[in-house]
């Protein structure tokens, strides 16, 4: 009998699990069809750290335009001056929002566009934090950042599945949506209501925060990368603005 007819022959089962390392190429199908909770640590902690680099770049990005936006006053004027270009930053960040999620699994095509979109988005955080004395965005960020670590140890530690409240956090953003509106066509309002409602959104975000950090652990599929950045990204910087809302407010 010839030795590859033997093999063949073998009583012993083929081996189906061979451990995957972090180099393995992951089929597409595997990727899209596969949460992250289901796949082995290395596989895991790959993703993650995936997540978190680019959560990083986006988020040194942002500040590193606010800062040069807020610490030069020339350019600083320029910007007041020529509004059309802040107009044009809302407009593309609706713009590469949108083309980020449905190009979300193309690569380069997906990084490109989170960068355009961080870009937009930058601009105009900076021209937010221009109207704002400096120590306040110094609280405000420092804030941000401590809030942002300890929920995210806090989600990655809690046996408590917060997805569950994923209905009601966002009947609750709907409902600071609707307070927004009402307070931008009716600007009389008092100081106290003010201060509510930036602590409202504050509260919103903070708990979208473990929501999206327990989803990349739990619901996230492999290739969800760019979704998942994009997704504590926004909660990120609208933590940060109704902090700084809220301080300034605080301040006046």
């Amino acid at each position: 009998m010839s030795q590859p007819y033997a093999a063949l022959q073998s009583d012993e089962p083929p081996s189906y699990n061979t451990p995957r390392t972090e180099g393995d190429n992951i089929p597409d199908d595997f990727k899209y069809s596969v949460d992250v909770a289901s796949c082995e640590l290395p596989i895991r902690q790959l993703f993650i750290r995936k997540v978190y680099a680019l959560l990083s770049i986006q988020l040194l990005g942002t500040v590193l335009v606010g800062y040069i936006i807020r610490s030069n006053p020339a350019l600083q004027a320029w910007c007041f001056n020529n509004m059309w270009l802040f107009i044009v930053s809302i407009v593309g960040t609706i713009g590469f929002l949108i083309g980020t999620y449905i190009k979300a699994r193309s690569y380069p095509t997906n990084l490109i566009l989170l960068a355009g979109f961080t870009l937009c988005e930058a601009y105009g955080i900076g021209l937010s934090c221009s109207m704002v004395e400096s120590d306040i965005v110094v609280q405000a960020l420092l804030l941000t950042f401590i809030i942002f670590i300890g929920l995210t140890v806090f989600a990655f530690q809690s046996k408590y599945d917060f997805t569950s409240w994923q209905g009601y956090v966002s009947m609750g953003l709907w409902a600071l949506i609707g307070w927004g509106f009402v307070m931008f066509f009716f600007p009389g309002r008092s100081k106290t209501a003010e201060m509510i409602y930036s602590g409202f959104g504050a509260v919103i975000f903070s708990i979208y925060i473990i929501i999206d950090t327990q989803h990349i652990m739990k619901t996230a599929h492999l290739d969800d990368e760019i979704i998942s950045t994009l997704q504590l990204y926004l909660d990120v910087i609208n933590l940060f603005l109704y902090i700084l809302r809220l301080l300034n407010t605080r301040n006046d």
